[in-house]
Formats: C-alpha cells, structure tokens, sequence
C-alpha cells in the first residue's frame, strides 16, 4: 500500500506552513488562505482550514533504513523529541517490527513519526536532511468504540487490505497495510502512543494505492 495525498484540516494554517517550510525544511506550498501542501518524497501532506475546532492526527513518514540515529540528531536542533519510559530513550525499538522510530509534535498537536523500516532495505548513504522523508508510511484512523470491528472490516473488504503480517489485531489496536504503508486503526480516547494524548475523530481525507488501483478513503 502506498500512501499518495493525505489531506487534514487544521486551526493553525499559517504557524503549520512556517514550520514544515523553514524548520523542518520541506517543500510546501500555499495554495490559497485555506490550505497549503506539503511535499514528503512520494506522498502530499494537505492541511485545509479548520474553523472553530483544534484537530489532530497521527501520521508516520518513512525514512532509509539506517538514518535512524541521524534522523533524531537532526530533529533534536528542531524539535522536543517524546521520550518513551519502556524504552527508556527517545528512539522506539519495534522489534516485532524490525523497525525504529522517533516521535514529536508539530505546532497543531498532530503526532508526527518518523521510522526507519529495516526490511524496506532502502539505506542511503547521504546525509541525513528532509530530503530523505521518502513517503507517508502511517495514517492513524480513529473510530467510535462501539463501530471499531465494523470499520475494520469494512476498511479491509472495501480496499483490498489486509493485516499487518508483523502486528497481530489487538482490541484496541490494529494495523492494516505493509511496511511501505499502513493504517493504523484505534478506537476513540484511546491514548496515541507514545502520548497521553487521547484519539479524537477528525475529517481527513487519504489517497492512496493497494493491489494496482487508486482509492479514495475520507473518514
């Protein structure tokens, strides 16, 4: 699965422009007063304008495998890094996974991850800058608790998606897609790792490709 445009609102516009431009250094583009794109390697990061409400989502972007060090030097002159007391550091150590993260928050909320992914096999041998974020590699869905086994199912049988063969479905916990992209499914007020944040249900909109087609997913 390949996560092409992921599109979600904000109350913050301006300060989210500013800061994925000038500190995190990627391309962004100002669309009109109500919305500005996001470049990420091969995927469109879309925030539009939200009125009268703070919304915010989690979202993973894929990295080359071995710049996982790098990647949290990096960010460390940027931005507070979430510290994670199971794994007593600030680099997450998914070993089921075969895959390390870093975790921190933009100015809108939204928890942003960035994860080197081993089995990918894509190491570089540049520096590391944002011009290695290669793709959006998760997007987090949240869903009233009393609908979550029904919008997994329907998610899977509509899209032509499956579980994640490294993560087996949890009850409060799932992930659909493969290592180059992923869903990740949690029902609402369930805390967003590693945060003590809990999820909200907030309009997006996701494009993307599973089995050779292009969807169009809006939740």
């Amino acid at each position: 699965m390949r996560v092409k445009k992921l599109v979600l609102q904000t109350a913050h516009l301006k300060t989210l422009e500013e800061f994925y431009s000038l500190v995190l250094q990627l391309h962004v583009q100002s669309i009109d007063d109500a919305e500005i794109k996001v470049t990420m390697g091969d995927s469109d990061l879309v925030f539009i304008k939200a009125d009268h409400r703070e919304p915010f989502y989690h979202f993973a972007i894929n990295i080359p495998a071995n710049k996982i060090e790098q990647a949290k030097t990096w960010l460390t002159a940027k931005v507070e890094l979430l510290w994670m007391d199971d794994y007593k550091s600030d680099i997450a150590d998914f070993r089921n996974w075969n895959a390390k993260s870093v975790y921190f928050y933009d100015p809108a909320g939204n928890i942003v991850e960035l994860i080197a992914r081993f089995d990918l096999r894509n190491e570089s041998n540049e520096s590391f800058s944002s011009k290695q974020f290669i793709s959006i590699s998760e997007v987090g869905l949240v869903f009233k608790a009393r609908d979550f086994e029904q919008k997994n199912a329907e998610l899977i049988s509509s899209y032509f998606l499956s579980y994640f063969s490294k993560q087996p479905p949890l009850p409060q916990f799932r992930a659909i897609g493969d290592d180059e992209g992923l869903f990740v499914l949690v029902p609402e007020k369930r805390d967003w790792y590693p945060t003590k944040k809990p999820a909200g249900i907030f309009p997006m909109t996701v494009e993307f490709e599973s089995e050779g087609k292009n969807f169009r997913l809006e939740a």
